[in-house]
């Protein structure tokens, strides 16, 4: 096939979850077929591939972007003739070529969706430019049902689990005297790998440590990791974390050692996740992951891990404190988790998923 796929933001020029699964794609996808990669860019030219048909998008108010991209991807279109086209943005033009789309969520980066004008605005574009889509990719059945109930056509949708990068998310065996600091013999290492924003629920994590009872937070230590989304909401964050044993790693270049060094991942996020990223990285580094109950995370992991009530700090904390108590459960659930992503979530399998749904277009 010749698939044109799309996309308004591409790593490293801007990081977050949704734009390294379409770059994880684009590395699947070029081993298989033609493709032709239409990117926009804000930070650097340099940041996306020099392959790519790369758009400036720097200093541009929302209605340009739109404007400039959807003039790259009608003009690439119409000179490249690709068979089908794949878009991580709804907002692609329509380009009389058949064109499936990816939906990640629909929270609109609030910790719920909304019930506002501009959220109810937003779904009602979904249902409506749905409609000129061959197909809606959506990353769990529980966005499934979100956009289902949005409005957009049942039959159009496709829940596709996004994937792992199982080589570079691995477990990595410590070396010796790794697993104290000279002090604290048993030290147990906590760690939350994710963007920082307070529908992430950093505070959450720093809360339930500094609840610990004395025995335990004199073993413990949690990094903080991940690129800053909201530099106020991290001032916060250091002020909550002052005293306690909290340390933050921010906008890293490489997040799989964060999870590696760590003996316990915590994933406490109140924001409506489409998946989950950190859930099923930490699975894939063979740590057991604690995480707030939802329907989306629940599905991405299988269960995998330890599920508290979403905004519990209480039930957080007993979960911190069981597993620094036990590491032969630690170990148990680390080694479920993997078996699981890798039997399931390898970008090699997920990638045969939207092969299928591309190719049923082009046919």
């Amino acid at each position: 096939m010749k698939i044109l796929m799309a996309a308004r933001r591409y790593p490293p020029d801007i990081w977050s979850g949704t734009e390294t699964v379409f770059a994880n794609l684009y590395k699947q996808a070029r081993q298989r077929h033609e493709i032709r990669l239409v990117v926009g860019w804000t930070r650097d030219r340099g940041l996306v591939p020099a392959e790519s048909v790369a758009v400036e998008l720097r200093d541009l108010p929302r209605s340009r972007v739109w404007l400039r991209m959807s003039r790259a991807i009608l003009s690439e279109a119409r000179r490249w003739k690709p068979d089908v086209v794949l878009s991580n943005s709804i907002e692609v033009p329509p380009s009389g070529i058949p064109t499936a789309c990816i939906v990640h969520d629909l929270n609109f980066g609030k910790g719920k969706a909304g019930r506002g004008l501009s959220e109810r605005f937003k779904k009602r574009f979904y249902s409506v430019r749905s409609r000129n889509l061959g197909a809606v990719v959506t990353v769990s059945a529980a966005s499934a049902r979100a956009l289902e109930a949005a409005g957009v056509d049942k039959a159009r949708i496709h829940p596709i689990h996004n994937g792992v990068d199982i080589d570079a998310f691995s477990p990595r065996t410590r070396e010796a005297g790794d697993d104290s600091d000279g002090v604290h013999p048993d030290r147990v290492r906590l760690a939350y790998p994710s963007r920082i924003l307070p529908s992430k629920g950093q505070h959450f994590a720093i809360d339930a440590v500094a609840r610990l009872n004395r025995k335990h937070k004199r073993r413990v230590h949690l990094t903080i990791a991940g690129a800053v989304a909201d530099p106020v909401y991290l001032d916060q964050l250091r002020i909550q974390a002052y005293n306690q044993p909290v340390d933050f790693a921010l906008d890293v270049a490489s997040m799989p050692p964060y999870y590696q060094d760590a003996d316990i991942v915590l994933f406490p996020t109140v924001m409506d996740e489409g998946f989950g990223f950190t859930a099923v990285e930490g699975m894939s580094c063979g740590k057991p992951v604690i995480w707030f109950d939802q329907p989306a995370v629940r599905e991405a992991t299988a269960g995998i891990g330890v599920p508290v009530p979403r905004g519990d700090v209480d039930a957080l904390r007993k979960a911190i404190t069981r597993l620094m108590d036990d590491p032969d459960e630690r170990a148990r659930i680390g080694a479920a988790g993997r078996q699981h992503v890798e039997a399931h979530l390898s970008w090699t399998r997920v990638w045969e998923r939207y092969e299928a749904v591309l190719s049923s277009l082009v046919r």
